[in-house]
């Protein structure tokens, strides 16, 4: 394959494993690999490389020597050095001005034929050499300007072939294909499963598709800014610190685009850790941005086309996502765990089923030169490979629920589609089932989005399957998420026990199951609560104890059990804090059915504050509550009297198959959770 790839596109590969551990990694890899392509031969590699390096760091500045550099060059009037140099045109002067941040200069005369001859440098810089003077007499705008460039010679392709690169791709098979972008990523793709190779490749969507909005969560050291730090220098990552509306989008004093309309992708690497200044209107300016691609600051529209990649890091149990993660838009910051805002998210990347990376992760055979790959994918943003083979499927909901699939659903999908086929079938030939093996990705990474907004808004959105209809065949296929079934689920007991009460909780705009367990055991009359029980909840507790040591006698419960017995009482719900005054009833319940001997129902779950004196007061999110129970199986909800109306404003689907018992105090909870004895 190596033979076949060199012969096909000479002077364009290289081989990756020599680029690792060259001792320069200050420069960025395409820097390097146009080195090694350009000066260096297989047969005396080592010796080629070594004078390589030497150049560079021999040419390079370091940020501590840019003052020392700047009075060399004054000194001797020219200078040659191995940098990054950006060009802008200034309108009001009617100029061209070079910035070259190793000398800290952002005025620095050159010639307007560089620009023309390497049109890069006004679009994100190009490094390479730069022969530099010094000229004192050089006046503008009454502002001595002394430093000028006189010579450029780039280490970066100047000018690439889309048609080309897309007439030989049809030279190769999908398998050989494959394995060569996972090559040219940097990565050994024989290490990896060809559903691994896939899901990687689809890190590369916001690189070749315009406005596409990606998230992916997974386990540490996966390298999830590995390919936009080292494959495009059109990727910008954010590494923490702080965000601002003027460096995303616009800058209101001076008028600069910021990020989002110069690169081709926004990284919000670390996004847990990432501080953002004014979250409120961050989010609100980027959901208007994510839906129409454009945003406004001021009076000034702009239309945009950079794609916007959210990454950060989630724990894994086994080979899923942790079963403490309520869902999996949980490790987001809270101002970010907005509906709307979550909506315009196209697909969720499953970043733990993307192998970690060790030194043998990395590729040791050829690819693309990492700026001429960078430049093919910059390119392939232009074109449209998906309107060829849209006549051939549609994207439909298999569980044919009443809304179905959403105009945001389709949208995602045919992005999420575009991408891979850019990547994997820019010549437009593909089969049937190859073209359904795309489609599945995307219709997963869509349909993962879906999922979570189910479980965190179910009352604004229906569990739908979000798969595709291969046309003209009308076979329907929809992907299997391995993670779906790992929502939040906690396992009700088999069978009525002694101690074990169900509760319900609201777990941010979510109802979720609390699985109660007490148990008495010798002591001296102590209710021990266990866990992460907080201070609303241990008020409950006393409330219970209280109430338990009032009313004693008519529970059946003997004097001696102050005496003899301590309660410890423990709520489970994953990582979900046990806060706030609902389970009052639970926690009675439980404490009684523990003293007693007697098992509570199984298929019964209660909520409700309660008093001192017996009395069980209304709690809030009781539509979510139930919808939890539902969700779970449970057949009757005991709930406060004073919520009956509202819960019975949920679906007919839910109240036909649970049923809502209102109970007003402590007595009626008592006589209806117990196991009948008869």
């Amino acid at each position: 394959m190596n033979t076949k790839l060199k012969e096909i596109f000479k002077g364009k590969v290289v081989n990756k494993d020599h680029t690792l551990n060259t001792g320069v990694d200050e420069f960025p890899r395409y820097v390097l690999e146009y080195l090694i392509d350009n000066y260096c031969s297989e047969e005396t590699f080592h010796e080629d490389m070594a004078q390589v390096v030497r150049r560079l760091k021999e040419n390079f500045v370091h940020g501590a020597e840019a003052e020392k550099i700047r009075h060399f060059i004054r000194e001797n009037r020219r200078h040659v050095l191995i940098a990054n140099m950006e060009v802008r045109l200034v309108e009001t002067e009617d100029k061209y001005w070079a910035s070259i941040p190793a000398i800290n200069e952002s005025y620095v005369h050159i010639p307007e034929g560089l620009v023309s001859q390497y049109p890069m440098l006004l679009s994100g810089g190009m490094w390479g050499t730069i022969e530099l003077t010094y000229d004192e007499n050089e006046i503008h705008n009454k502002k001595i300007r002394p430093f000028k460039v006189l010579n450029f010679t780039p280490f970066q392709v100047s000018y690439i072939n889309l048609d080309e690169y897309i007439e030989k791709r049809s030279l190769f098979s999908t398998e050989e294909w494959m394995d060569i972008l996972i090559n040219s990523c940097g990565l050994d793709p024989s290490a990896m499963t060809r559903r691994q190779k896939l899901l990687y490749l689809c890190r590369c969507i916001p690189l070749v598709e315009n406005n596409v909005n990606l998230i992916e969560l997974g386990p540490r050291e996966t390298g999830k800014t590995y390919l936009y730090r080292n494959i495009s220098y059109y990727a910008h990552v954010l590494s923490g610190g702080k965000a601002t509306p003027s460096q995303l989008f616009i800058n209101l004093n001076t008028g600069k685009i910021g990020l989002v309309g110069t690169r081709d992708c926004v990284v919000f690497d670390e996004i847990a850790n990432t501080d953002f200044i004014d979250p409120k209107a961050f989010v609100s300016i980027m959901q208007g941005y994510m839906q129409d691609s454009k945003f406004s600051r001021g009076k000034k529209e702009i239309l945009a086309f950079g794609s916007l990649v959210l990454v950060g890091n989630l724990d894994v149990q086994g080979d899923l996502p942790h079963e403490k993660y309520y869902h999996l838009f949980e490790p987001l910051p809270g101002f970010l765990q907005v509906i709307a805002f979550l909506d315009r998210i196209h697909g969720y990347l499953p970043g733990w089923e993307i192998p970690k990376l060790t030194p043998q992760s990395y590729s040791k055979d050829y690819g693309f030169i990492t700026d001429y790959f960078c430049e093919i994918m910059h390119e392939l943003r232009k074109v449209d490979v998906l309107a060829s083979m849209r006549s051939r499927f549609e994207v439909v909901d298999t569980a044919r629920t009443a809304k179905g699939v959403s105009g945001r659903d389709q949208r995602a999908v045919m992005k999420l589609a575009s991408g891979l086929l850019k990547l994997l079938y820019p010549h437009g030939v593909i089969t049937d089932k190859e073209l359904e093996e795309l489609l599945l990705i995307a219709c997963e990474l869509r349909q993962r989005v879906r999922e979570q907004l189910y479980i965190m808004a179910p009352g604004e959105y229906e569990r739908i399957n979000i798969g595709v209809r291969i046309l003209p065949s009308g076979k329907e296929v929809v992907p299997i998420l391995p993670d779906a079934n790992r929502v939040h689920k906690v396992s009700l007991p088999p069978r009525p026990s002694i101690g074990e009460v169900i509760g319900l909780a609201v777990a941010g705009e979510r109802g979720c199951i609390l699985l109660f367990e007490m148990q008495a055991t010798k002591g001296s009359g102590k209710i021990v609560p266990l866990g992460s029980i907080q201070r609303v909840m241990r008020e409950s507790i006393e409330a219970a104890a209280q109430y338990i040591k009032a009313k004693h006698e008519e529970l059946g419960i003997t004097e001696e059990w102050r005496k003899s017995f301590d309660v410890a009482v423990l709520a489970t719900f994953m990582s979900i804090p046990k806060e706030g005054p609902s389970a009052g009833v639970t926690i009675v319940t439980g404490i009684v059915s523990a003293l007693k001997g007697i098992p509570v129902r199984n298929d019964l779950a209660m909520t409700g504050e309660i008093t001192i004196m017996g009395k069980v007061l209304p709690v809030g999110g009781i539509q979510e509550k139930i919808r939890a129970a539902y969700d779970a199986g449970i057949s009757e909800v005991l709930l406060p009297e004073d919520n009956l109306k509202e819960a019975q404003l949920l679906p007919q689907y839910i109240l036909e198959s649970v049923k809502l018992t209102p109970v007003a105090s402590l007595k009626d909870v008592l006589e209806r959770a117990f196991v009948s004895r008869s």
